[in-house]
C-alpha cells in the first residue's frame, strides 16, 4: 500500500466505517422505539402468532433485498455514500443518480479514491438540499395540495414520469459513452419489460447486474473493450 493509499484509508475510510456503523446501530435501535413505547406504556402487544406471521412476510422480501442491494449499489455509492443512502432511503431514485452525476461532472473513475470522495460529498450535499427543498415545497404547496394530488391530477401524472425521465437521461449518457457495454443490459431490460413490466426493482436489478458484469468481463478478455475509458 502506497503512502497516499495509507493516508486515504486512515483519514477517510476508517472514520467513515466507525461513524457509519455507529449511526446504523443507532438507527436500528430507533426502529424499535415506537413498538416498545406502545407495548410498555399502552400495553399494545400483538399475539405471538400474528407477530411471527407479519415478521416472516416482511423478512421474506427484505432479507434478500438487504443482502443484495448494498452489494449492487456500493460500486456507485462508495463506502460513505452507502452508509448515508441506506440510512435515509431513496437509494435508487435519488442517491445513485446523485453519485453517478457527481462522478461524471468531476470526471473521476468509479472505484478510485477520488470517486469515493466525490460520491460521498455529492450524496451528503443531496441530503442537505433535499431537506431544504422538502421544507420549502411543503410550505409552498400546502394550501394547494388537495387540488394537486390524486391519480387523475396533472401533478400526479407528472410525478409518475420523474423517475423514468431521470434514469433515461442518465442512461443515455452512459449508453452513448459505452455502447458495447450497454448493449447487453439494454436488450435484457427491454426483454424483461416486454415479458412482464410490473416486476419490482429488487427482483430485476440484481440478475441484470450479475449478467452485465459477466458479459463485460468476457468482452474485456476478448479485447472488444478496453479497461481505460471502456472504449
Amino acid at each position: 500500500m502506497s503512502d497516499k493509499e495509507a493516508v486515504f484509508q486512515e483519514a477517510f475510510i476508517d472514520p467513515i466505517h466507525r461513524n457509519g456503523r455507529a449511526t446504523m446501530l443507532v438507527a436500528v435501535v430507533c426502529l424499535f422505539l415506537p413498538g416498545l413505547y406502545l407495548a410498555i406504556f399502552h400495553g399494545l402487544v400483538p399475539e405471538p402468532g400474528v407477530l411471527l406471521g407479519a415478521l416472516l412476510a416482511v423478512w421474506a422480501i427484505f432479507v434478500v433485498i438487504g443482502l443484495i442491494e448494498p452489494v449492487v449499489y456500493y460500486p456507485m455509492l462508495g463506502f460513505g455514500g452507502t452508509y448515508m443512502s441506506f440510512l435515509v432511503g431513496n437509494v435508487l431514485n435519488l442517491r445513485v443518480p446523485v453519485a453517478m452525476t457527481a462522478q461524471e461532472v468531476v470526471g473521476t473513475r468509479p472505484g478510485t479514491p477520488e470517486a469515493e470522495v466525490v460520491s460521498t460529498l455529492g450524496i451528503a450535499g443531496s441530503l442537505i438540499s433535499c431537506q431544504l427543498v422538502i421544507i420549502v415545497g411543503m410550505l409552498a404547496f400546502l394550501p394547494f395540495i388537495d387540488k394537486l394530488q390524486g391519480s387523475g391530477s396533472s401533478l400526479g401524472v407528472a410525478l409518475e414520469q420523474v423517475l423514468p425521465a431521470l434514469f433515461g437521461a442518465l442512461g443515455g449518457i452512459y449508453i452513448l459513452k459505452n455502447p458495447k457495454l450497454a448493449a447487453v443490459p439494454l436488450v435484457l431490460g427491454l426483454g424483461i419489460a416486454l415479458v412482464r413490466d410490473n416486476l419490482p426493482y429488487s427482483v430485476v436489478i440484481p440478475p441484470m447486474v450479475i449478467i452485465s458484469v459477466f458479459t463485460a468481463r468476457k468482452m474485456y478478455k476478448k479485447g472488444w473493450i478496453k479497461g481505460e475509458g471502456m472504449g
